[in-house]
C-alpha cells in the first residue's frame, strides 16, 4: 500500500482512485433517452408543403377572424395608448404575414401554369424552357397587376418608385445629396 503524499516537493501527490460516489453523481452514467419529432424524422420522408397548406387551411379563417377582432378592440375608447400600440403592431405584422403569403400562392400559380403548359409543348415535341426565378417574378407581378384597377395600379407603381428613387439616394454621398 503507498502512502498519500509526494515523492519529492516538484512531483504531484499521489492518490487513492479509490473514491466513493458522490450522492449528486451516477457512477454509471444512463443514456439519456433521444426525443424523437415525427414530423422531422427521416422515415417520414420528405414535406410536401403543399399538403400541408391545404390540411391547415382552416388556420387561415382562423386568422381572419382574429385580426378582425384585433380591430375592433383597437377601436376600444377604453383602451390606453400603449396597449392600443401594441395591437397595432400585432395587426400589422399579422397583415404582411398575409400579404407575403399571397405574394407566394400567386408566384406558385405563375409557376405551375407555367409547367402545365411546357409540359403540354413538351407534349407536341418542343423542347422545354425553365422559367428564370427573376422571370417567374415578373410573371407574378403582371399577375397581381392584371387583378388590379387603374387607381390602384397608379398608387403601387408610385409607391415602388418611391422606394426605389429612396434606395438611389442612400448611395449617392452625402455631399450630394441636397
Amino acid at each position: 500500500m503507498t502512502k498519500k503524499g509526494r515523492s519529492s516537493k516538484h512531483a504531484p501527490t499521489s492518490m487513492s482512485s479509490k473514491r466513493a460516489v458522490t450522492r449528486r453523481r451516477d457512477a454509471i452514467p444512463l443514456s439519456k433517452s433521444k426525443i424523437r419529432d415525427p414530423r422531422f424524422d427521416p422515415l417520414t420522408g420528405p414535406l410536401d408543403a403543399e399538403a400541408v397548406r391545404r390540411k391547415y387551411a382552416f388556420l387561415d379563417t382562423y386568422q381572419a377572424d382574429e385580426m378582425s377582432t384585433l380591430r375592433t378592440s383597437i377601436k376600444n375608447p377604453k383602451l390606453p395608448d400603449t396597449e392600443k400600440e401594441i395591437l397595432k403592431r400585432q395587426l400589422l405584422s399579422m397583415q404582411s404575414k398575409q400579404k407575403a403569403k399571397e405574394k407566394e400562392d400567386l408566384e406558385k400559380k405563375v409557376l405551375r401554369e407555367h409547367r402545365k403548359k411546357e409540359r403540354e409543348m413538351i407534349e407536341q415535341g418542343k423542347k422545354p424552357f425553365y422559367l428564370k426565378r427573376s422571370e417567374q417574378k415578373k410573371q407574378a407581378l403582371v399577375e397581381r397587376f392584371g387583378g388590379m384597377k387603374e387607381k390602384e395600379k397608379n398608387r403601387v407603381i408610385e409607391r415602388r418608385r418611391k422606394k426605389l428613387s429612396g434606395k438611389e439616394r442612400k448611395g449617392l454621398p452625402e455631399v450630394r445629396r441636397a
